[in-house]
């Protein structure tokens, strides 16, 4: 068994593969390097082994999902920043004593990523998760969801792109103990009994977990900080490499209500009828902006999405021209 972070004499941090957790590699092995930052994170050379074992599998899942994308640094969090830093890593230590105790020896302890704008995501590592990373996306409005190990599309989905158009994505230790079904669209808050302590999407092949409010900074624990970029759309899961940038599927000069009546052309009323809704609920200030830019991203597909953008564009230029 793994010992949690940061023991200066003996750290360790698992990869796991699928769903296991049964590849771990230690420091000493991996030869940790670069400078420690404000935030306790510190970058991985890119000789480094762990470097080397997350960037690829994360780069193969998605290009399996058809999206081809370059990590440019990945970050390690130590933990080291402060004493409430390491007592949020006492915590989730306590807690997962506490959920094998209660569920004879299990903890089920998982890999799962979290995306986010590059602010989101520092302040997510700083000060924790809290209610502005609970995503109002329709699976659970109650809790933080985070995307399986072996399925991180909708989190790098969630990636907003910086001004060097870096996206940032965290990837996290989550102590899920015994899990039931949230249906999408649940409205439940907590765990229906003693029994569970977090949800998932598929009580099978789970590609979403679902960890409560209440749990959201006991049982989460950012360990990686993944910085990269999108660089080509793939079809029939073969890469493109022709060079073409995947920008940011919805801009600022494209006006929503006009992009929802481009979709209405190509989508069913129950697609045009939710994305409407995440507009009324951003109008109504019940939603950030990029709530609701996830969430039409989430109906549509950022392949959509960018065909409609482009014919947009085009006709906007050739009535300039007329």
């Amino acid at each position: 068994m793994a010992r949690l972070l940061p023991s200066a004499a003996d750290r360790r941090i698992i990869v796991s593969e699928d769903e296991g957790d049964s590849s771990c590699v230690s420091d000493c092995e991996s030869g940790v390097s670069g400078s420690i930052e404000r935030t306790g994170l510190v970058r991985l050379d890119e000789s480094d082994r762990l470097f080397g074992m997350i960037g690829s599998k994360f780069v193969s899942r998605l290009r399996e999902l058809g999206v081809d994308v370059e990590v440019g640094c990945i970050r390690r969090n130590m933990f080291n920043g402060d004493v409430i830093a390491q007592a949020r890593v006492s915590s989730f230590r306590i807690f997962r004593k506490a959920v094998e105790k209660r569920n004879g020896g299990e903890g089920n302890v998982k890999y799962a990523w979290f995306g986010g704008s590059k602010d989101e995501i520092e302040n997510v590592v700083q000060h924790g998760f809290g209610y502005g990373n609970i995503r109002k996306d329709g699976l659970c409005d109650h809790g933080v969801v985070l995307c399986a190990d072996h399925s991180p599309l909708e989190s790098v989905q969630d990636a907003i792109a910086d001004e060097d158009g870096n996206k940032h994505i965290l990837l996290c230790r989550v102590l899920l103990g015994k899990t039931e079904l949230v249906n999408h669209g649940s409205k439940q808050s907590h765990p229906s009994s003693e029994d569970f302590q977090s949800g998932v999407d598929d009580l099978v092949s789970p590609k979403k977990y679902i960890v409560w409010s209440s749990h959201m900074n006991t049982h989460i624990l950012p360990e990686f900080l993944i910085s990269f970029k999108t660089l080509t759309l793939c079809t029939n899961n073969k890469p493109k490499h022709d060079g073409t940038r995947l920008k940011k599927p919805i801009s600022p000069w494209i006006p929503i209500p006009d992009l929802i009546a481009a979709l209405s052309k190509v989508l069913p009323p129950k697609s045009i009828k939710e994305m409407t809704q995440f507009r009324q609920r951003y109008i109504e200030h019940k939603i950030t902006r990029c709530d609701m830019i996830r969430g039409i991203r989430r109906v549509t597909g950022d392949r959509l999405l960018l065909m409609v953008l482009k014919n947009f564009t085009e006709q906007r230029q050739c009535k300039r021209l007329g």
